[in-house]
């Protein structure tokens, strides 16, 4: 038997577990991830990633990578069961406020080999790729301990950790090791699920559709390049034993699709759920994604929740791990996650109810709940480590560019930010370096940014989200020394 002890264990390597591990090795903590598959899955899975997933990609240095195999949304419709278009989303065209397209396509499996390959150039972080974990427990106050062994060898393998972070899906070993229960908010649907890749003959829509029926609405993705997925949902008592054969699968998609115009890739039952964990940690054992929420496909928001979860916990980490801050920043981690999951989760529900009779104004209602393309807001985080009220802290931040056309992420690197157009005191910049921030004048596109929200500065967290806005330099002055109370130092910050 092998044993490895590191700062931080992740088990699981889909994109929670890679984009996770990627900003942990980033920030220079020791890494082991542990994932049963060799290497990336070659299945299609999610299909949906948006502008904010693209910038921790961009933090990470990959989005060079990842960009060239994405897709940028098109659009959408929907329809009545007799054909009539109910409602649309409008395509996407150019880069929004985050500095990228605000939605994209994906091909998975592609996604997690960029991400895999980031890992790979990463000296202090080791992937047991091929491991299956079959054992977590918590060693509280030491760490925890994950186990587990060689697939290939059949060698058993043990790695302790100061923290065990379970983004292994849905049936998560850390999970059930943490004793962490699931909110059910009722939804349970059976849904079939084929991928094709199809010739240019297919003479299939360039948007998304989505087919009302009342027993059983029917849902079209155009992935990227001949990649196309029809989901369906199972009809009332329908027996679904059979669905996944070729024959039943190429009787379901006959109005739109023939054999000779494409190969079936896949069939698969999956069942919808919009479940939530009630906890995400006991101690040292943390879970995320698919581990600690399970959410509908409907608004296309499953990865990107999981994502947010990598993207909040990791500054977290690295910031108790490598800089001495209190175990209970961890806490906030589930104050703010847990909310915000719960109101996509919730949203994503009722858009599906909806597409079995849909509704011009319910439609476009829900959609704008999410901000999607331009509607509406996207929602705040849960209670957590920004400024209360009614100010901004708590929501996305946007990405502008600064004078000489850089994005604001490249200039601040990857900690916490003070973005600001006015010439800061000298006490206030002291107090800002003391406490790790990295402070950016807001030049170019960044100067109208800060004027049209009535502020002189801003601070950012690591994860791209407002800690605050502020005018009066005193209420800066006790923001910036509360961060550092909270984080006790965020020094060195990795570029």
């Amino acid at each position: 038997m092998s044993t490895a002890d590191c700062e931080v264990a992740v088990v699981g390597l889909g994109p929670v577990g890679g984009i996770l591990a990627n900003l942990l090795g980033l920030a220079g903590l020791s890494v082991t991830v542990l994932d049963r598959e060799l290497a990336a899955l070659e299945l299609p899975r999610g299909v949906g990633i948006d502008a904010e997933i693209m910038r921790v990609v961009q933090t990470l240095g990959l989005a060079g990578k990842l960009e060239p195999l994405l897709k940028v949304f098109r659009g959408a419709q929907y329809l009545d069961a007799g054909g009539e278009v109910v409602s649309t989303r409008p395509g996407v065209t150019g880069p929004g406020p985050q500095g990228w397209p605000a939605r994209y396509n994906v091909h998975q499996p592609e996604f997690e080999g960029v991400l895999r390959e980031g890992l790979a150039a990463r000296e202090n972080v080791t992937v047991l790729a091929g491991h299956e974990v079959d054992e977590v427990r918590n060693e509280d106050p030491f760490g925890g301990m994950v186990a587990g062994r060689d697939l290939a060898s059949g060698e058993r393998v043990t790695v302790r950790a100061r923290y065990v972070v379970g983004c292994d899906g849905a049936r998560s070993v850390v999970r059930r090791a943490a004793g962490l229960e699931l909110d059910d908010f009722g939804l349970n649907q059976p849904w079939v699920v084929t991928d094709f890749a199809v010739s240019d003959q297919a003479g299939l829509p360039p948007v998304n559709t989505h087919y009302a029926d009342p027993e059983s609405p029917a849902i079209y993705i155009h992935v990227v390049r001949n990649l196309r997925r029809f989901e369906f949902r199972g009809k009332p008592g329908e027996d679904l034993t059979d669905a996944t054969t070729p024959e039943a699968a190429w009787k379901r998609v006959a109005r739109w699709l023939t054999p000779d115009q494409g190969e079936l890739l896949r069939a698969a039952v999956y069942t919808h759920r919009s479940l939530v964990a009630r906890h995400w940690r006991a101690g040292p054992l943390i879970v995320a994604g698919d581990a600690a929420h399970q959410t509908p496909p409907f608004l296309g928001q499953g990865l990107c929740t999981g994502v947010r979860d990598a993207m909040s916990l990791a500054w977290r980490l690295k910031t108790v791990v490598g800089d001495g801050a209190p175990d209970a920043l961890l806490d906030s981690y589930e104050t703010e996650r847990s909310g915000h999951a719960r109101f996509y989760i919730q949203t994503s529900t009722s858009l599906g109810n909806a597409l079995s009779s849909p509704d011009k104004a319910t439609l476009e209602a829900l959609n704008a709940r999410v901000g999607r393309e331009g509607s509406g807001a996207a929602p705040r985080l849960g209670p957590g480590l920004f400024e209360p009220g009614p100010g901004v802290g708590g929501t996305l931040a946007p990405q502008p560019r600064l004078d000489g056309g850089r994005l604001l992420d490249d200039v601040t690197g990857y900690r916490f930010a003070l973005v600001t157009r006015a010439r800061l005191p000298e006490e206030t910049a002291g107090l800002a370096a003391a406490a790790g921030l990295r402070v950016a004048e807001a030049t170019g596109d960044a100067a109208g940014w800060l004027s049209d929200l009535g502020a002189d500065s801003v601070i950012i967290r690591p994860d791209r989200y407002y800690y605050g806005a502020y005018t009066d330099l005193a209420e800066l002055d006790h923001a910036v020394r509360a961060i550092a109370a909270a984080v006790t130092s965020v020094t060195g910050g990795t570029q």
